[in-house]
């Protein structure tokens, strides 16, 4: 990166930026694998689901994981999406993520944006311990799912906690889809974090929506910010 003294404030997105979100998904497919043992005596269900989600299936893997172990329960499906986004995950912040945020809390301020349900944000956020190194977090939910990305809204959040030039703020994240338009519609700069495995890894995009740069790891990241 050029001219990183312009920058004041870094702001992350949560999911496959700070951490896999495969992490996530997995350990609620273990909680509600338990639930189903403890309260169906269904047995099996995270190997289907784990095979699902490796395939590429999002969104019905619930229906399709019960409907391959011949489980049919009305309602049961609305359960376990209960279960799963209510469950206390068991994700840590990878030592490389942890290492970025402390080598640069002390150049820059630091800031947590992301989508996502409330409650089951603010989950993730406290089991990763990012509270440690980031005092600003903005979950969009919190003014409902009109101010989710690309909303303008949560990063006009950011800039009034945290004030400052707009080209100094950078956001750094993983989903061209939404995660770039507000931000550079506000004069921020902007990172894609394309993470090995991640769900937007592979999505080339339009010029619209594409980051000013791009990064397959923190090391490149820390390379780019200078750290």
């Amino acid at each position: 990166m050029r001219e990183s003294e312009r920058l004041h404030t870094l702001v992350f997105d949560l999911d496959d930026t700070l951490y896999p979100e495969r992490e996530y998904v997995f350990s609620g497919f273990r909680t509600v694998d338990e639930w189903l043992v403890a309260e169906r005596g269904v047995k099996g269900f995270i190997a289907q689901a784990e095979a699902l989600f490796a395939a590429g299936g999002r969104g019905q893997i619930f229906d399709e994981a019960l409907a391959a172990l011949g489980v049919r329960e009305d309602g049961l499906v609305g359960r376990l999406v209960a279960v799963y986004r209510g469950h206390r995950p068991a994700i840590d912040l990878p030592a490389e993520s942890a290492a970025i945020l402390a080598a640069a809390r002390g150049r820059y301020r630091l800031a947590l944006l992301s989508d996502g349900i409330l409650e089951v944000q603010k989950r993730k956020a406290s089991a990763l311990g990012v509270s440690r190194w980031i005092d600003v977090q903005v979950f969009s939910d919190q003014w409902g799912r009109e101010a989710w990305k690309p909303s303008e809204r949560p990063f006009r959040e950011v800039m009034r906690q945290l004030p400052g030039s707009p080209a100094g703020y950078v956001y750094i994240a993983d989903n061209p889809r939404k995660d770039f338009i507000a931000p550079r519609a506000l004069g921020w700069r902007t990172v894609r974090f394309r993470r090995a495995g991640g769900e937007h890894a592979a999505y080339v995009g339009s010029a619209a929506e594409a980051a000013e740069a791009e990064v397959a790891s923190m090391a490149d990241l820390r390379a780019w910010l200078e750290l």
